[in-house]
């Protein structure tokens, strides 16, 4: 059964001498170049919310897997365990929801 792998990221407004907006660009190309490169990625889409209030997140990654399985193994793969350094450098908090298609 399908996965869908959902992130709402709330970026730092500056973190490693760039902007939250170029930080969250820079992560955007990140989660589509590995997502080439594991196993198991059917779609990766990532969004920029253009709504600036304070209040709400700056950036969603919306990502389809074959399986549970396959989503369990891209959480662990070296490529996503490196972007997954970046993002806890600028991000400030996130909301991660994962479900199954039906």
């Amino acid at each position: 059964m399908m996965i869908t792998h959902v992130v709402f990221f709330k970026m730092k407004s500056e973190a490693l001498g760039k902007t939250g907006n170029e930080n969250a660009q820079e992560l955007a190309e990140k989660f589509q170049k590995i997502s080439e490169k594991i196993p198991g990625v059917i779609s990766t889409e990532t969004g920029h919310n253009y709504n600036r209030e304070e209040r709400f997140y700056d950036m969603c990654l919306n990502q389809k897997f074959e399986s549970k399985e396959a989503l369990e193994k891209y959480l662990v793969h070296p490529l996503h365990l490196k972007v997954r350094e970046f993002v806890f450098q600028v991000i400030d908090h996130r909301i991660v929801v994962d479900y199954e298609f039906h």
